[in-house]
């Protein structure tokens, strides 16, 4: 799924220059197919559960390099979410935030690539998305939900208050808390007051749902 959504969104950035730059080369699926099978082959197992790479260096040759040139930026984006949308599918975690960086290998053949994994540790990243694909990094200030403007995520639907609940970082993750709101916060199914977040749990906050990424 998260390979499939790869290649579609890079399709739609790129539209016909992309398929015509790639229609007889290495395509960008191949690289994204590559760093996922490499990430699967590299977790290891720990206290808090299954572990995945958070590095991946790939190497590209010349001539594929030079068709990627003017995409690199956005392919290395795509990539990162790939990996982290396969984490999530999988129920891998990571020691630090998601990097790809893409280098030249001049003793490698057109629609030949290598990749190499590596845990690098540092800070978590976590951040919720909603059911339409808009992305809220958490940061060291709690986000608010709510239908108010000035609110950090606004969800604009008469069922949700004007401050409906907070998502803040923990020692251990997320956390969310409902803020008094009429029709309540929903984690699971259930009406919360405050409890903590795992990529696995479904929040519900009046039509829109959400889920937790710890990266």
């Amino acid at each position: 799924m998260a390979l499939e959504k790869f290649e579609s969104k890079l399709e739609r950035l790129f539209e016909g220059s992309f398929t015509r730059a790639f229609r007889h080369a290495l395509q960008p699926i191949e690289i994204g197919q590559r760093i996922v099978r490499e990430v699967d082959l590299s977790r290891r197992v720990a206290p808090s559960g299954l572990l995945a790479p958070n590095h991946l260096k790939v190497w590209l040759s010349p001539k594929d390099a030079q068709r990627f040139e003017g995409f690199q930026k956005a392919l290395v984006a795509e990539l990162v979410e790939t990996i982290r949308g396969h984490a999530l599918t999988e129920g891998y975690n990571f020691v630090g935030p998601v990097a790809v960086e893409i280098f030249i290998d001049d003793d490698l053949g057109a629609g030949e690539v290598a990749v190499k994994s590596s845990f690098v540790g540092g800070e978590s990243e976590p951040r919720i998305i909603d059911s339409l694909g808009s992305v809220y990094p958490i940061g060291k200030e709690p986000l608010i939900i709510g239908r108010a403007n000035d609110c950090d995520v606004i969800v604009a639907d008469k069922n949700v208050s004007r401050r409906h609940a907070e998502v803040w970082r923990t020692s251990e993750g997320v956390a969310i808390k409902d803020l008094g709101s009429t029709n309540g916060t929903i984690v699971n199914g259930h009406r919360i007051t405050a409890v903590s977040l795992s990529p696995r749990d479904e929040v519900l906050v009046g039509p829109l749902r959400f889920r937790i990424e710890l990266a």
